[in-house]
């Protein structure tokens, strides 16, 4: 499956002063049986398309919740997978075009895109959510004993900064970061560990970093150290674990799209 890197749902800048409407265009179709993993990004005409996505998917990126905070509904949502590319009105901006913005101008890019999501799945899926706030297993990220390893991104007169995941040649997992900020990499780490993780280290500043661990989390792995391990090793932080509010996204009903 193709890792969805955090950023690249973005919308155009000039849109975003205005409430955002939905989609001026927007094809949806079953994926083919042949279809294999899953993408979601800007096609080079400052298109939104997602090949191969879950609805279950969709609704995660949408609402920027995780697995475990979405609750209820058929169970063809985690496994229909759809094709669905749209066009709105406006100047066209490409996955290229989002590295030359500055961090303002690609969060409101990626609140207007996401905005037009939500409506999309009000729309064609007959969604209707609502939402919950409950006391879950949580993770703070805290300094550990022997002090912050982040080192401090060097300005480079470069907007934006980026965070890729990838498997190395070893099969270990390798998260590497450039210019990024330490909520970032919490929120990465939630959708690796399955739980809500939250910055508690006061750190503030922007960081380069590069992380490796063995893809199980188990706590010794001969293949090499464990998420946790890495993570004190070698960037001198830690995940407590503790309890906290979570909120839920509660599904109370949906349908199935119509294709078109």
């Amino acid at each position: 499956m193709k890792q969805l890197i955090p950023g690249i749902l973005l919308l155009a800048v000039s849109a975003l002063a205005q409430q955002p409407a939905g989609f001026d265009v927007a094809s949806i179709k079953p994926s083919s049986p042949d279809t294999h993993g899953m993408s979601i990004g800007i096609t080079p005409g400052g298109s939104f398309k997602a090949t191969g996505v879950t609805l279950k998917s969709l609704l995660m990126q949408a609402y920027n919740v995780r697995d475990f905070q979405v609750s209820g509904g058929p169970g063809w949502i985690d496994t229909d997978r759809y094709d669905i590319l749209t066009k709105s009105e406006g100047p066209a901006v490409s996955e290229a075009d989002l590295g030359g913005m500055t961090d303002q101008q690609r969060n409101a890019f990626r609140d207007g895109l996401l905005a037009k999501v939500r409506l999309l799945l009000a729309d064609r899926f007959q969604l209707k959510i609502h939402k919950e706030t409950k006391e879950l297993p949580v993770y703070g990220l805290v300094i550990a004993k022997s002090g912050s390893k982040l080192t401090t991104a060097v300005e480079d007169g470069k907007p934006g900064g980026s965070m890729s995941m990838s498997r190395g040649d070893t099969g270990k997992s390798v998260m590497t970061a450039r210019k990024m900020e330490v909520e970032s990499l919490a929120r990465q780490l939630s959708n690796q560990v399955g739980r809500t993780v939250l910055d508690q280290t006061g750190l503030t500043g922007k960081y380069d970093f590069k992380m490796t661990w063995a893809p199980d989390l188990a706590e010794t792995s001969s293949e090499g150290p464990s998420l946790f391990t890495a993570l004190q090793d070698q960037l001198g932080l830690k995940l407590d674990a503790q309890k906290g509010p979570v909120e839920i996204i509660v599904i109370d009903s949906v349908q199935k799209a119509s294709e078109n």
